[in-house]
């Protein structure tokens, strides 16, 4: 599997620093962050970032789609920004939450537009499942797995899982895994706390009231251990994509933020190389210990 981190976790410095730093980590790709700025300038200025620092753009989320209608335009225009990056092949889309005007209708919508724009092309359109509703928004519509789950096989997408959204919404992590089979395409791999920190709920940059999600591994409580060794087992070959946000990532200050992306890109090398190595047979035939037996003897750790 591809690992890399999105440009969406070092939101306050320019665009070449993302690709700066994921160089200086041995990263061979990022996930971009599309921004409606980046939209309006064109690919050019990735294409040329790209090949200064020697990192592909291996998948580009549109995190914005979800929260206001596009235009044909708009979907027209992004999908030619996906497909001038030539190493990008999966596109993701936010499922629909509860609140959005126009409801599950226009996102199918969006979704036959974006179908028809990309027909042909090299890259996948896949459906990132929804982050829990905050106190004033309803449900979503997919906002549980078995109807996200049959939504992508009869519209046949692809499927983008973020673990701490899944957490939020009360999903067991890993069930999703040997369900969704190939169409998993790529993983937002972070930690989730089922608290707030530091106890309160305090405005942050960029609107981020919920610091319950998007932590860094390890710094919550989900078993992400025993999840990448259930990705490994499976033989995931997709992406891996780090996707951490707000306070413990302390991405306003430089040293720390990389620091922290590098302790978290260590944990999951180091989970993925244990998954990948052998184990000494055994006097008597065991059954292989599921990703969920896994994960209640690490808690119980």
């Amino acid at each position: 599997m591809d690992l890399q981190f999105t440009t969406a976790c070092l939101p306050y410095y320019h665009l070449g620093h993302s690709f700066a730093t994921a160089r200086a980590l041995g990263l061979s790709s990022l996930e971009l962050a599309l921004t409606p700025v980046l939209l309006h300038e064109g690919a050019g200025r990735v294409l040329s970032l790209t090949e200064r620092h020697g990192v592909a753009v291996r998948s580009l989320s549109v995190g914005w789609a979800g929260r206001a209608p596009l235009t044909r335009e708009e979907i027209g225009a992004i999908a030619r920004f996906a497909t001038a990056l030539p190493d990008c092949r999966v596109l993701v889309l936010p499922a629909p939450t509860g609140g959005v005007t126009g409801g599950l209708g226009a996102y199918l919508n969006l979704l036959r537009a974006f179908g028809d724009a990309l027909a042909g092309r090299r890259v996948a359109l896949t459906v990132e499942n929804a982050a829990p509703p905050g106190d004033a928004a309803g449900p979503g519509p997919l906002d549980h797995f078995p109807q996200l789950r049959r939504f992508v096989e009869e519209w046949d997408l692809g499927f983008t899982f973020d673990t701490s959204h899944a957490a939020g919404s009360g999903w067991v992590i890993t069930e999703p895994l040997p369900q969704v089979g190939k169409r998993l395409r790529n993983v937002h791999l972070s930690d989730f706390r089922s608290e707030f920190l530091h106890g309160g709920t305090e405005l942050l940059p960029g609107g981020l009231r919920d610091q319950r999600l998007h932590l860094p591994p390890g710094t919550g409580v989900l078993p992400l251990r025993a999840f990448l060794r259930a990705l490994r087992r499976q033989e995931y070959r997709g992406l891996l994509t780090l996707d951490l946000r707000g306070p413990t990532l302390r991405a306003w200050w430089p040293p720390t933020a990389r620091a922290r992306l590098a302790d978290a890109l260590a944990f999951c090398r180091a989970a993925l190389r244990d998954a990948g190595t052998p184990r000494a047979p055994l006097p008597e035939r065991l059954f292989e210990a599921t990703a969920e037996a896994e994960a209640e003897a690490e808690n119980e750790g």
